[in-house]
């Protein structure tokens, strides 16, 4: 079963020679926590998503490759298998993480620290808890013990700094600091284009990562972590801005600023009987702050406090089993000025649930906690069975549930899987929707089922494919009120419910012969219910087909090239079918909409490139790379609006189309001393 099992995906397979697989009993115990895997180097699926064209050597920007992934319109989080972003959990190292992307979808990673990405995007295990939709667990690589090196990297996106070390004959550490450079190549607007936009400060951001390791013992070890990230950026609508023309009190200058600083520390033991003992204490503080408009802003403060236990215990060579638990208190403080908007994913636009101006603040402090216990049996040398219990839940909301998940693989030739999982799952609600101030307190935590179905085979030695059925169903979402709604005092309640069923299918070829590559091809249905008034709806993100084709070719000893075929049905959308005076600014309008999400924009396909050469400089080692993105310079549509200009002249409907950024080069260069 092992790590496959719960990512699902074939992707996520250790490419190793047989010879170095473990027994399957030793494999299974893997899944609740060890990954058995030369730590300060990164392992070849993860290599393989660095190089991924499209991505700039990125592994995390290259998951919207996989199967199952769709990456907003207007970027951010991923949605995973017909989830919501907002329904996803991000391990690193065990630790929180404030965000791991930046607003451009660029990751906070820099590629010289990533040791292994594991994707979960259903029927994941008990060990997991705080997530509905998927989990990524992201291991940063040990830092190796040698003597001091640094490696510099620049591109067009942003420079690095890598310096790793050893400290003593049992510690070393690594830091990593990069700073964007879309600043010092994107050049601020002195004027507005005819959409009413200017870019008054380009886009800014930085990230950085050190990690200490210390094996205090053979059997013990000492792990620190300290990680952060930022991003900036200043935007100026004027009167003829769609934002100015939909609510002219929105217009004039928009800041974004965002910033996360955490430091963690894992311990763990190694008994002599295979057993393991982890001990992860950590603390984050996550910054969002956002202006604009008539003096206008709002800014949310999250402090957290993590502490999380895992133990694992073998009961023989065929069976094991784990216990552990996570304790995370949460203080958010919120602060504001603004006119608030009450809406929800299943809404088409937030321009009807305008209320009224809010001035005030407010800090909550939410405890979330978890425990489990999971048991892993091999049953027979082809049948491994795992199911754990979990209860989880948070003291605001007071929601806590008994949670029961199980997984089963079955080997029914030596080429042929058959897995399956099931569970239950919850989260804390979203902050905005529970807070007294703008939310309703008394919502229920969202909660899910997911149920898979899926074979995994083999083909020779260097080929693997996967097919995967899955359902899920979700509840107490939120639905927002309008003020004459009974309760809408509230703002919210938790009445939509959501539908969600697909199959993923992927083909993976390893390394051999100068190449691998994978085709993925994916194919989902995204619903969700108001269950007050019976309405059912596609998913706002409901994307029913998409296929990736990804190869990469070493065609000379130093150079390899890398291609990415992207082909997406059209992401849903809703036509805008009238316009009508705007109720809160008479001297306006307004859309008037049909039947919500039931419409498609145009198809979507795009070919990326990626180029490398191994050379030397002024004899050091050194990378040189060329990415570029919609090579083709396909003119995709990723959204339509209103032409104010025209309305405002006609009072009839006439819409502008909003197209993807054409063909994008890039190059850069890292130099290791």
């Amino acid at each position: 079963m092992g790590a496959a099992l719960f990512s699902l995906s074939a992707f996520c397979e250790e490419a190793v020679d047989e010879k170095q697989l473990e027994p399957p009993s030793i494999e299974e115990i893997l899944v609740s926590g060890l990954r058995k895997s030369h730590y300060t180097i990164i392992t070849e699926d993860a290599e393989k998503l660095v190089n991924t064209a499209g991505s700039f050597g990125d592994p995390l920007a290259a998951v919207s490759a996989l199967p199952g992934i769709i990456i907003p319109r207007n970027g951010g989080s991923p949605a995973v298998r017909g989830s919501s972003p907002a329904d996803n959990r991000y391990y690193v190292d065990g630790l929180p993480a404030g965000y791991i992307f930046h607003d451009f979808n660029t990751s906070i990673f820099d590629e010289n620290v990533i040791q292994d990405f594991q994707l979960f995007p259903a029927g994941f295990g008990v060990q997991y808890s705080g997530a509905t939709g998927a989990v990524f667990d992201i291991r940063l690589r040990d830092p190796e013990n040698k003597k001091i090196s640094t490696k510099l990297t620049a591109s067009l996106f942003r420079a690095g700094i890598f310096v790793e070390s050893g400290i003593t004959e049992n510690s070393a550490f690594y830091l990593s600091v990069r700073k964007g450079l879309l600043q010092y190549f994107v050049p601020k607007d002195d004027e507005a284009d005819e959409d009413g936009f200017r870019l008054a400060s380009p886009p800014e951001d930085g990230d950085y990562q050190f990690k200490y390791k210390w094996d205090m013992h053979p059997n013990h070890s000492l792990t620190v972590t300290v990680a952060g990230a930022n991003d900036y950026v200043e935007a100026e609508f004027t009167d003829i801005s769609e934002m100015s023309q939909r609510n002219p009190d929105f217009g004039g200058l928009a800041v974004i600023d965002k910033q996360y600083d955490s430091f963690g520390g894992n311990y763990e033991y190694v008994g002599g009987g295979g057993s393991l003992l982890r001990l992860t204490l950590a603390s984050y503080k996550n910054s969002d702050f956002l202006s604009w408009g008539d003096d206008y802003y709002r800014q949310t403060r999250l402090d957290n406090e993590l502490a999380r236990l895992h133990y694992t215990i073998p009961l023989g060579a065929n069976h094991s089993v784990a216990a552990g638990f996570e304790y995370s208190e949460n203080t958010f403080t919120f602060t504001s000025r603004f006119i608030q908007f009450v809406c929800s994913e299943f809404d088409v636009d937030c321009q009807d649930g305008r209320r009224d101006l809010i001035e005030d603040s407010e800090s909550v402090a939410i405890v979330e906690s978890s425990m489990y216990l999971l048991d892993n049996w091999q049953v027979t040398e082809n049948v491994n069975i795992e199911a754990g219990v979990q209860r989880s839940g948070n003291d605001y909301t007071e929601d806590y549930y008994i949670n029961p998940r199980a997984a089963i693989a079955w080997d029914i030739t030596d080429v042929l899987t058959i897995t399956s999982s099931a569970g239950n799952y919850n989260r804390t609600p979203e902050i905005q929707t529970v807070l007294s101030l703008i939310g309703n307190p008394e919502l229920e935590s969202p909660r899910a089922m997911h149920l898979t179905l899926g074979i995994e085979g083999e083909i020779g030695q260097h080929w693997n494919w996967m097919i995967e059925g899955y359902r899920k169903e979700l509840t107490n979402l939120p639905l927002a009120l309008s003020q004459s709604d009974p309760g809408g005092e509230k703002f919210y309640s938790d009445d939509v419910e959501g539908e969600i069923h697909g199959v993923d299918i992927m083909i993976n070829k390893d390394l051999s012969n100068k190449w691998y590559g994978w085709a993925s091809l994916s194919v989902a249905n995204s619903e969700r219910i108001n269950t007050r008034t019976g309405q059912r709806q596609t998913y706002r993100l409901d994307t029913p087909v998409v296929f990736n084709l990804v190869a990469n070719y070493q065609f000379f000893p130093n150079w390899n090239a890398g291609i990415r075929a992207i082909y997406k049905s059209g992401e849903a959308t809703t036509d805008i079918v009238d316009v009508k005076q705007n109720p809160n600014f008479p001297d306006r309008y307004q859309p008037v909409y049909g039947e919500p999400f039931a419409d498609r924009l145009p198809h979507y396909s795009r070919i990326d490139l990626r180029f490398e050469k191994d050379m030397t400089l002024l004899g050091r080692e050194a990378v040189f790379f060329v990415d570029v993105v919609n090579a083709l310079n396909r003119q995709n549509v990723v959204r339509e609006y209103l032409d104010y200009d025209r309305v405002n002249e006609t009072g009839e409907v006439h819409l502008t189309k909003i197209e993807d950024m054409g063909t994008f080069a890039s190059v850069g260069l890292s130099v290791t001393f």
